[in-house]
Protein backbone atom coordinates (compact mmCIF):
# COMPACT_ATOMS: atom_id res chain seq x y z
CA UNK A 1 0.00 0.00 0.00
CA UNK A 2 2.82 2.40 0.89
CA UNK A 3 4.63 1.55 -2.34
CA UNK A 4 1.54 2.22 -4.44
CA UNK A 5 0.91 5.53 -2.71
CA UNK A 6 4.55 6.54 -3.19
CA UNK A 7 4.42 5.69 -6.90
CA UNK A 8 1.20 7.65 -7.37
CA UNK A 9 2.72 10.61 -5.55
CA UNK A 10 5.82 10.39 -7.77
CA UNK A 11 3.75 10.37 -10.96
CA UNK A 12 1.61 13.26 -9.75
CA UNK A 13 4.73 15.30 -8.94
CA UNK A 14 6.25 14.58 -12.36
CA UNK A 15 3.09 15.73 -14.08
CA UNK A 16 2.71 19.03 -12.20
CA UNK A 17 6.38 19.89 -11.78
CA UNK A 18 6.68 21.37 -15.26
CA UNK A 19 8.22 24.88 -15.26
CA UNK A 20 5.76 27.72 -15.36
CA UNK A 21 5.85 30.11 -18.29
CA UNK A 22 5.87 33.86 -17.88
CA UNK A 23 2.76 35.31 -19.53
CA UNK A 24 2.76 38.71 -21.20
CA UNK A 25 -0.26 40.77 -20.23
CA UNK A 26 -1.19 44.45 -20.37
CA UNK A 27 -2.85 45.70 -17.21
CA UNK A 28 -2.01 48.61 -14.92
CA UNK A 29 1.75 48.87 -15.47
CA UNK A 30 2.55 45.19 -15.02
CA UNK A 31 3.21 43.36 -18.23
CA UNK A 32 4.35 39.95 -17.03
CA UNK A 33 2.71 37.27 -14.90
CA UNK A 34 4.12 34.02 -13.49
CA UNK A 35 1.33 31.80 -12.24
CA UNK A 36 -0.94 34.12 -10.25
CA UNK A 37 1.81 36.61 -9.37
CA UNK A 38 2.42 39.83 -11.27
CA UNK A 39 6.12 40.52 -11.87
CA UNK A 40 7.87 43.87 -11.82
CA UNK A 41 11.38 44.27 -13.22
CA UNK A 42 13.21 43.13 -10.06
CA UNK A 43 10.96 40.06 -9.73
CA UNK A 44 11.54 39.28 -13.38
CA UNK A 45 15.28 39.58 -12.75
CA UNK A 46 15.10 36.91 -10.02
CA UNK A 47 13.06 34.57 -12.23
CA UNK A 48 15.32 34.93 -15.28
CA UNK A 49 18.54 34.23 -13.32
CA UNK A 50 18.37 30.55 -14.27
CA UNK A 51 18.75 31.33 -17.99
CA UNK A 52 22.00 33.21 -18.68
CA UNK A 53 21.06 34.56 -22.11
CA UNK A 54 17.65 35.82 -20.96
CA UNK A 55 19.21 37.35 -17.84
CA UNK A 56 21.83 39.18 -19.94
CA UNK A 57 19.12 40.63 -22.19
CA UNK A 58 17.16 41.77 -19.14
CA UNK A 59 20.30 43.43 -17.76
CA UNK A 60 20.76 45.31 -21.06
CA UNK A 61 17.10 46.34 -21.00
CA UNK A 62 17.46 47.71 -17.47
CA UNK A 63 20.32 49.92 -18.66
CA UNK A 64 18.17 51.24 -21.50
CA UNK A 65 15.38 51.83 -18.99
CA UNK A 66 17.62 54.05 -16.85
CA UNK A 67 18.75 56.12 -19.82
CA UNK A 68 15.19 56.50 -21.07
CA UNK A 69 13.91 57.59 -17.66
CA UNK A 70 16.65 60.20 -17.23
CA UNK A 71 16.10 61.68 -20.69
CA UNK A 72 12.32 61.64 -20.32
CA UNK A 73 12.45 63.29 -16.89
CA UNK A 74 14.84 66.00 -18.08
CA UNK A 75 12.75 66.69 -21.19
CA UNK A 76 9.52 66.80 -19.19
CA UNK A 77 11.08 69.14 -16.63
CA UNK A 78 12.25 71.55 -19.34
CA UNK A 79 8.85 71.60 -21.03
CA UNK A 80 7.00 71.84 -17.71
CA UNK A 81 9.15 74.74 -16.55
CA UNK A 82 8.48 76.63 -19.76
CA UNK A 83 4.75 75.94 -19.58
CA UNK A 84 4.75 77.21 -15.99
CA UNK A 85 6.44 80.40 -17.15
CA UNK A 86 3.88 80.73 -19.94
CA UNK A 87 0.99 80.36 -17.47
CA UNK A 88 2.62 82.93 -15.15
CA UNK A 89 2.68 85.42 -18.03
CA UNK A 90 6.39 85.22 -18.86
CA UNK A 91 7.80 84.59 -22.31
CA UNK A 92 8.20 81.02 -23.61
CA UNK A 93 11.88 80.18 -24.22
CA UNK A 94 11.89 78.26 -27.49
CA UNK A 95 15.38 76.82 -26.96
CA UNK A 96 14.50 75.12 -23.67
CA UNK A 97 11.10 74.00 -24.95
CA UNK A 98 12.50 72.42 -28.10
CA UNK A 99 15.42 70.91 -26.15
CA UNK A 100 12.90 69.27 -23.81
CA UNK A 101 10.85 67.98 -26.75
CA UNK A 102 14.05 66.63 -28.34
CA UNK A 103 15.03 64.79 -25.17
CA UNK A 104 11.60 63.19 -25.00
CA UNK A 105 11.82 62.29 -28.69
CA UNK A 106 15.12 60.51 -27.99
CA UNK A 107 13.73 58.75 -24.89
CA UNK A 108 10.77 57.17 -26.69
CA UNK A 109 12.72 54.88 -29.10
CA UNK A 110 15.07 53.90 -26.26
CA UNK A 111 12.04 52.90 -24.18
CA UNK A 112 10.65 50.88 -27.10
CA UNK A 113 14.00 49.10 -27.48
CA UNK A 114 13.99 48.31 -23.74
CA UNK A 115 10.51 46.78 -23.98
CA UNK A 116 11.52 44.65 -26.95
CA UNK A 117 14.62 43.38 -25.13
CA UNK A 118 12.52 42.36 -22.12
CA UNK A 119 10.02 40.59 -24.39
CA UNK A 120 12.86 38.75 -26.12
CA UNK A 121 14.33 37.72 -22.74
CA UNK A 122 10.95 36.36 -21.62
CA UNK A 123 10.54 34.47 -24.91
CA UNK A 124 14.01 32.91 -24.53
CA UNK A 125 13.23 31.92 -20.94
CA UNK A 126 9.88 30.38 -21.92
CA UNK A 127 11.37 28.46 -24.86
CA UNK A 128 14.06 27.06 -22.57
CA UNK A 129 11.39 25.77 -20.19
CA UNK A 130 9.51 23.75 -22.74
CA UNK A 131 12.67 22.08 -24.03
CA UNK A 132 14.29 21.11 -20.74
CA UNK A 133 11.40 20.67 -18.31
CA UNK A 134 9.32 18.19 -20.30
CA UNK A 135 9.89 14.55 -19.42
CA UNK A 136 7.70 12.21 -21.47
CA UNK A 137 5.99 9.74 -19.17
CA UNK A 138 3.42 7.05 -19.73
CA UNK A 139 1.23 5.84 -16.91
CA UNK A 140 -0.76 2.65 -17.34
CA UNK A 141 -2.76 0.38 -15.09
CA UNK A 142 -2.15 -3.35 -15.36
CA UNK A 143 -4.44 -6.12 -14.24
CA UNK A 144 -4.29 -9.86 -14.51
CA UNK A 145 -6.08 -12.63 -12.72
CA UNK A 146 -3.63 -12.51 -9.81
CA UNK A 147 -2.74 -8.81 -9.33
CA UNK A 148 -3.46 -5.19 -10.13
CA UNK A 149 -0.51 -2.90 -10.85
CA UNK A 150 0.65 0.48 -11.97
CA UNK A 151 3.31 0.91 -14.68
CA UNK A 152 5.31 4.10 -15.24
CA UNK A 153 7.50 4.48 -18.33
CA UNK A 154 9.96 7.34 -18.79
Amino acid sequence: MKTTFTLLLLVFNLIISQGQEIKKISTGGYHYQLGDDFLNISDLDRVLESNKEAHRLLYDARQYRGISQILGFAGGALIGYQLGNLIAGKDFDNVQGFLGAGLIAIAIPINIKQTRKIDTAVDIYNSGLTDSAYIPTQLSFLSTGNFIGLSIRF
